[in-house]
């Protein structure tokens, strides 16, 4: 392992729980390192060039910045590459990442789980996660082989789309993220506690991915947009006219939640989203937040840091 952020950290203690052999971790941080390398009986080392000689099988799960910059460190370094393999752990980058240690006689690729890890603890989560893999056609069975083993299904993403991959797992995965935290700002501004409104709003955003999972997302989708509630879309609308950006966000979601629902049936809602699209092309766009949002959402963040 070179990396132990938290995707590498979760990453090692799970093959390390399936019985995969955790030789060497390398990290910019030695005493990550070594926490590491102590919780799956690993060797903490002081470089990749190190790791790198220590095992049939090297995860980069470095930051994506980092990756060609590794690989070609390691390829310098004259290591023996023949017959192992170098992964990085990106979404974002295909395997030609590292094109210099494919240079160097290695066989390369990358694995991404379609999950957000939070460290060591997260392996528990790997169980049912989609890992998406490109690779030297010698090298993907054995990644195939790993991701099974974590519990995980492997999946294809050519090179070519790596970019639009990455996109669509952004969107789904951190854009949900920063609506939840936009709409605690707005029970917290309705008078609710900022803790219970984090916690309320996540459990609904929860729901909403499992009935995802269950039925897809079209089948999946409620609220007054889909049941043409034309009324209560206007009275949201006028609710956030105080807050001009939480307004165009709002407009805007709508209307691709009424594009993905389908306008036949729902002539009304789209009558008044065309509306207040209209009205806020007329007006100056403001910069930033509002300060009262601005404000709430600070407040916010500093109670859940201390809860």
């Amino acid at each position: 392992m070179v990396g132990a952020g938290r995707c590498g950290s979760a990453l090692a203690v799970a093959a390390h729980a399936a019985g995969y052999r955790v030789t060497a971790v390398a990290s910019r941080t030695p005493e990550n390192a070594r926490a590491l390398a102590a919780r799956v009986g690993a060797d903490a080392v002081e470089s990749a060039v190190v790791a790198t000689r220590r095992a049939d099988l090297i995860l980069l799960t470095v930051p994506d910045g980092q990756i060609t910059r590794v690989a070609a460190t390691i390829a310098a370094s004259g290591a023996a590459l023949g017959g192992r393999g170098l992964v990085h752990c990106s979404g974002a980058h295909p395997s030609s990442a590292l094109a210099a240690a494919r240079h160097a006689a290695g066989a390369v690729g990358s694995v991404h789980p379609l999950r957000s890890l939070t460290g060591g603890d997260a392996a528990c989560q790997l169980p049912g996660t989609y890992f998406a893999i490109e690779a030297d056609e010698a090298l993907r069975p054995v990644l195939e082989r790993l991701v099974c083993d974590l519990g995980g299904v492997p999946f294809t993403v050519p090179a070519a789309g790596r970019a639009l991959y990455h996109a669509a797992a952004v969107l789904a995965g951190n854009a949900p993220l920063a609506l939840v935290a936009r709409a605690t700002v707005l029970l917290e501004s309705a008078g609710v506690d900022p803790l219970l409104a984090g916690e309320a709003l996540a459990s609904l955003l929860e729901g909403a991915a499992q009935n995802a999972r269950r039925l897809g997302a079209r089948s999946a989708l409620t609220g007054p947009v889909v049941r043409n509630d034309a009324e209560t879309v206007q009275r949201h609308l006028a609710a956030l006219r105080r807050d001009p950006d939480t307004l165009r966000l709002y407009r805007e979601l709508a209307a691709e939640t009424l594009r993905t629902a389908g306008g036949t049936g729902r002539e009304a809602v789209a009558a008044v989203l065309a509306s207040a699209g209209a009205e806020l092309r007329g007006r100056p766009r403001r910069r930033g937040r509002s300060r009262r949002a601005a404000a709430s959402l600070s407040g916010l963040t500093g109670a859940r840091a201390k809860g």
